[in-house]
């Protein structure tokens, strides 16, 4: 749609300056005339929910478990990934190999980062990939033909309750009545004492193969972690380490029939050979089957998003409309000051305590797999993001001026008018001292923990804000 007018696209504050000047000044029959400021909150929103299977899941974080939901549906998740060598084992030369004496995968997880049936008996299986993982992995990635099934390298039961810590563990996380919701637990997971063997070996004839990722994966795969028994249970590790143990001998003081005297003492250290970090591939295996539950509700016109792996809502914003109002407002000159738009979202009643998603993006359609694979940010013109204000049940996305001057402008063409909303995970920064700004620096597609939410699109609020001045002559 081609509109001709001159339109000035000022500084609000600018405009404000000029309509309070009370004094005559030169040129003053070219600037005096009324200012009005309009709020327009009449424009509408339609849209509709779309299954979106197949997403992008490479993450420092990894699922892992089963999961039945009445109202959600079915989710199954496992996940391989590589590892980051340590540049050095700190494990002296002088300690012979023979004195290497366990190797343990520790996978750490929060005491939130869950979601199911604490006490639920779980088991899981690891096992050695046998060749390069793929560059472009997704959430879809089958893992068959990348490790042999009938050679776990660790096998694992545990739960996710706080009941099969040690005591001495357990008393520290309690503090009387006090309870600290941030404290760690850890899945512990034994590995071959000839696997360490092995890699201590490795280091010693070749260093080299530690110096980078890309050298260690060619040694060294990664490993495939898979849910072998167990339901009602999907754990949230965010962090995955392999530590190795050794003895040592040292010389201690000790006392024995009232003398002091120095013997040798053998010791027990360890040290952390590979973990999971940003520049290594990490990918989740999701697999998620929606219930009928939730498929009756999107049939019946419901808008729902989920994830991970789930719905996301396309949806139509009314640019067109807002164009039209802007440009039919009379005025000589016109400046937009801002346009919003808050969605109210409503929680779906289940026993798992499944929430609305903490953060929504909304992408333009003919650029979400473009966001996601150049690993874009919301850049405010083609992009916008909002975090679930729990307090209002809503999200509200609140800087979109950019993007509608672009529109104003004729910059941009009638597809642009549609829309994606995502459920997200954003990563931000905060910038300043006294007058501080937050920044997004990381925007990806959720995948911490099952979520869902509908969407109440008819009572969705558009805000235009404009300031308008007719002038004098």
């Amino acid at each position: 749609m081609k509109i001709k007018r001159l339109l000035y696209i000022l500084p609000a504050c600018c405009l404000s300056l000029l309509s309070c000047e009370s004094d005559y000044i030169p040129g003053d029959s070219l600037i005096r005339g009324e200012v009005a400021i309009d709020i327009d909150s009449t424009f509408v929103v339609t849209g509709h929910s779309i299954y979106n299977p197949q997403i992008k899941t490479k993450s420092l974080t990894q699922l892992i478990g089963n999961l039945s939901i009445p109202e959600y549906g079915d989710l199954s998740c496992s996940f391989v990934t590589q590892f980051m060598p340590a540049e050095s084992l700190n494990i002296p030369d002088s300690i012979p190999l023979e004195d290497i004496k366990s190797m343990r995968l520790r996978f750490r997880f929060s005491n939130m980062s869950f979601t199911g049936d604490s006490l639920a008996p779980q088991q899981l299986k690891i096992y050695r990939l046998t060749k390069q993982l793929p560059n472009d992995i997704m959430n879809d990635f089958d893992p068959t033909g990348y490790y042999n099934p009938n050679s776990p390298i660790g096998i694992k039961s545990y739960t996710a309750s706080h009941l099969g810590m040690a005591d001495k563990v357990y008393k520290g996380q309690y503090y009387g009545d006090n309870f600290n919701p941030t404290w760690e637990r850890a899945i512990w997971v034994d590995l071959p004492k000839e696997f360490a063997l092995n890699i201590v070996k490795e280091y010693r004839d070749n260093p080299s193969t530690f110096q980078t990722p890309s050298s260690f994966s060619e040694y060294f795969h990664g490993i495939y972690v898979e849910p072998y028994f167990g339901n009602g249970l999907v754990v949230d590790i965010t962090n995955t380490e392999v530590i190795t143990y050794y003895n040592y001998t040292r010389k201690v003081t000790v006392v024995e029939n009232d003398q002091s005297i120095t013997k040798d003492s053998v010791m027990t250290d360890s040290v952390t050979l590979f973990c999971v970090s940003p520049e290594i591939i990490s990918s989740n295996n999701i697999k998620y089957n929606v219930s009928d539950n939730l498929k009756n509700k999107i049939n019946e016109g419901q808008t729902i998003v989920s994830a991970p792996a789930g719905y996301n809502v396309e949806i139509t914003f009314p640019t067109k409309e807002i164009i039209e109002k802007y440009v039919l407002s009379n005025a000589n000159m016109s400046v937009v000051n801002n346009l919003t738009i808050s969605i109210p979202v409503e929680n779906i009643k289940n026993d798992y305590g499944l929430t609305p998603p903490p953060y929504l993006l909304m992408v333009k359609s003919s650029e979400v797999d473009k966001f996601f694979t150049e690993n874009i940010i919301p850049d405010g013109k083609s992009s916008f993001w909002a975090s679930y204000d729990e307090s209002s049940q809503s999200y509200n996305f609140t800087s979109m001026r950019d993007y509608i001057i672009q529109a104003i402008k004729g910059t941009i063409e009638e597809d642009d008018y549609q829309f994606t909303i995502i459920p997200v995970q954003i990563t931000t920064d905060t910038q300043g001292t006294y007058e501080t700004t937050t920044i997004v620096t990381k925007c990806t597609p959720f995948i911490s923990r099952p979520v869902m939410g509908r969407l109440i699109l008819d009572k969705a609020k558009i805000k235009f804000t404009y300031s308008k001045q007719n002038l004098r002559k």
